[in-house]
């Protein structure tokens, strides 16, 4: 039950506390990306996670953010087409969420 909560509060943290001014400036600036972290991590205040998990997922998150390591990626592993239209933006917002859930996965698993 617990995993749930942790993928809601990822969803929430994620869309619906993220408003414009952050989407379009959490790359440009490393401000709006911690204001957006900082959002992003409130859900997961009520998953009953450690401090320490939460901010391991805080920052991996803010890392991923604020840099371009997606397209990076995308790039890197010869799916340069799979992040250009009529794919992307969905293509590059579902890496971009499977490596975020990728890493809380791991971080809950340290606490096994």
């Amino acid at each position: 039950m617990q995993i749930l909560f942790i993928l809601v509060a990822h969803l929430f943290g994620d869309f619906v506390l993220q408003n414009d001014w952050m989407a379009k400036n959490k790359k440009k600036s490393s401000f709006v990306c911690m204001v957006h972290v900082a959002f992003y991590s409130l859900p997961f205040l009520f998953c009953g996670l450690l401090w320490w998990q939460i901010v391991l997922i805080a920052l991996q998150h803010f890392a991923q953010d604020r840099s371009k390591f997606i397209l990076w990626f995308l790039n890197a592993t010869g799916k340069r087409d799979f992040a250009k239209p009529p794919m992307a933006p969905w293509s590059i917002i579902v890496v971009d969420n499977t490596f975020h859930l990728g890493w809380i996965t791991l971080v809950l698993a340290m606490a096994i």
